[in-house]
């Protein structure tokens, strides 16, 4: 009997892939790095040649293959802002002459080097926006114009633009006129780790504090978690996971709004297992976002049963596939201090209630964004392209 694998690529011969725009593999930075670590062994556990460009400067070891994954490593930049697009511009130089039958680019930056694939290989080109770069506060008017071109441009030069939301897809519709894909984000279950050392280490109790995870950067607003934290009646902890992007200003302007009050925990960027233990054993997930394309770090709570409190973008809902809100995953509207405070002190006093409705909110997301069904959708937008 065949397999369910291989009936899904009837009459299709396993493809050759690039993908350009993540740091590397493994995955240890953010958001986009995980969904490209996750997707790409998956791909090749479909039987396609998956080849991973990697920054050399980012890894002290570079092995050649991972899961199954050909890993390629090449030098970025060292200049603020540009080594997103220096990597990828190298990344597409490489790829010329070398049979790859998709190119496909990940996040807006690297995306505007979709134009030298295009036009120099016989490969088909793909983008995935994962977010609207081109609108994030931290960039200067020169970044976001440079960003704003590579919108326009993801939307006019690959054979296929992919979106992994819904709200993308119908931003790009409106905006440029251009019919996407949307092909959710996936992740691996974050395996439970008993609470030990990193607990310890913050002084925390397994299952009661608030977590945040996320760079911190000005459009995921911590500031505001900050201040609806400090207006919510609580003894709960908040623990902020995550470092700075170039933003080193506001993450000393967030510590300065924390002073005096030792309930609010910066833990700077936690990976493997020391991330693991501090998520899964959390007692609330909180984001405070005013801009994402399809955030991991939400499905990853999620999917680990955490009772999520979330702004109310149309990407927190599509995960939380909730408007209102319910037991385990409460919205509050955005930018909205004293709701979010108000909504820290209901789920804060009701732990137990909530983490009901947060488990059976993971099956649901278990199935929805399990990494097979991901790969699916992926390996089905690269075959509509070879009829292009």
């Amino acid at each position: 009997m065949a397999s369910e694998d291989s009936m899904t690529r009837t009459n299709n011969k396993p493809l050759r892939i690039a993908m350009i725009g993540t740091r590397g593999m493994p995955a240890h930075y953010g958001g986009v790095e995980t969904v490209v670590d996750v997707l790409a062994r998956e791909l090749v556990r479909r039987g396609h040649d998956v080849t991973v460009f990697c920054r050399s400067e980012d890894y002290n070891s570079h092995p050649p293959m991972i899961g199954g994954v050909h890993l390629v490593y090449l030098p970025s930049s060292s200049s603020p802002g540009v080594g997103a697009m220096v990597h990828a511009m190298r990344g597409a130089v490489y790829t010329i002459g070398r049979g790859f039958d998709i190119i496909h680019f990940h996040a807006l930056g690297p995306g505007l080097m979709a134009i030298l694939t295009r036009l120099f290989t016989r490969a088909k080109t793909v983008v995935t926006v994962h977010g609207r770069d081109d609108k994030r506060d931290k960039w200067g008017r020169m970044a976001r114009l440079i960003l704003r071109v590579a919108a326009t441009s993801s939307a006019r030069v690959p054979h296929a633009t992919l979106v992994v939301s819904e709200a993308l897809a119908e931003e790009y519709a409106r905006e440029f006129g251009r019919a996407t894909t949307v092909v959710p984000n996936s992740t691996h279950a974050i395996p439970e780790v008993v609470a030990g050392k990193t607990l310890e280490r913050f002084n925390l109790a397994e299952g009661h504090y608030f977590v945040s995870v996320g760079r911190l950067v000005p459009e995921k607003a911590p500031h505001e978690l900050i201040a609806g934290y400090r207006r919510a009646h609580t003894d709960l902890p908040l623990v902020i996971v995550g470092g700075a992007a170039g933003t080193e200003d506001y993450e000393s302007h967030l510590r300065e709004l924390a002073e005096g009050d030792e309930r609010v925990i910066f833990t700077g960027p936690l990976y493997g297992d020391d991330l693991a233990e501090m998520l899964t054993n959390a007692g609330v997930f909180v984001t405070s976002s005013h801009l994402e394309g399809l955030p991991t770090a939400l499905i990853e709570a999620g999917r680990a049963a955490l009772p999520i409190i979330a702004s109310d973008l149309p990407s927190h809902q599509e995960i939380l596939a909730t408007k209102a809100g319910a037991l385990g995953q409460r919205v509050y509207p955005v930018g909205s201090i004293d709701d979010l405070g108000e909504m820290m002190t209901l789920v804060g006093d009701n732990l137990e209630e909530e983490r009901h409705g947060a488990k059976l909110m993971a099956v649901e997301l278990d199935a929805r964004y399990a990494p097979p069904r991901t790969a699916e959708v992926h390996e089905a937008a690269y075959y509509a392209t070879r009829g292009l």
